[in-house]
């Protein structure tokens, strides 16, 4: 048994995952802030216990020059917002992919293990590589002339 130290702060992450977040409307979320601002945080005859909401909207999340995206998607993987790839804050430029290989080799595999994570950022990889490549080809001398071809077959 690991003796306790004034050092060691025990983290216990958990989350619930409205994955369609459908079942809040904005209207409801900041009705529920509101409520929140007016007890000044206490409980409430409706509130069973302590919710956190996360607004959401109609419009896409910018996948690139974004380090609060992983943050955000695995609140319980990045607590406090740090640690997730491209973190500005950070003295030293860590590779994606190298950052990426670092979060999946932890001790407590709680990356590995998360049902989604190895998922999203495989995803975010590989489309990262596809735009890459589709800029290598367009900027190439002969794709020009081909444009032209293409344009001239309607």
């Amino acid at each position: 048994m690991e003796s306790a130290s004034s050092d060691t702060i025990p983290i216990n992450n958990s989350g619930v995952l409205d994955v369609n977040g459908s079942t809040v409307s904005s209207d409801e979320i900041t009705n529920y802030v509101l409520r929140k601002i007016k007890n000044d945080g206490r409980k409430d005859e409706t509130d069973s216990e302590n919710v956190y909401l996360v607004p959401h909207s109609s419009k896409p999340v910018n996948e690139y020059f974004n380090p609060k995206l992983l943050a955000g998607l695995y609140p319980t993987l990045f607590c406090y917002g740090h640690g997730s790839p491209e973190d500005q804050s950070r003295p030293v430029e860590i590779n994606l992919r190298e950052h990426i290989r670092y979060l999946l080799s932890y001790n407590d595999r709680c990356f590995e293990r998360n049902h989604s994570f190895i998922f999203v950022v495989f995803n975010l990889l590989q489309r990262r590589d596809a735009c890459f490549h589709a800029q290598l080809i367009a900027t190439k001398p002969y794709f020009r002339a081909t444009a032209h071809e293409i344009q001239s077959l309607n």
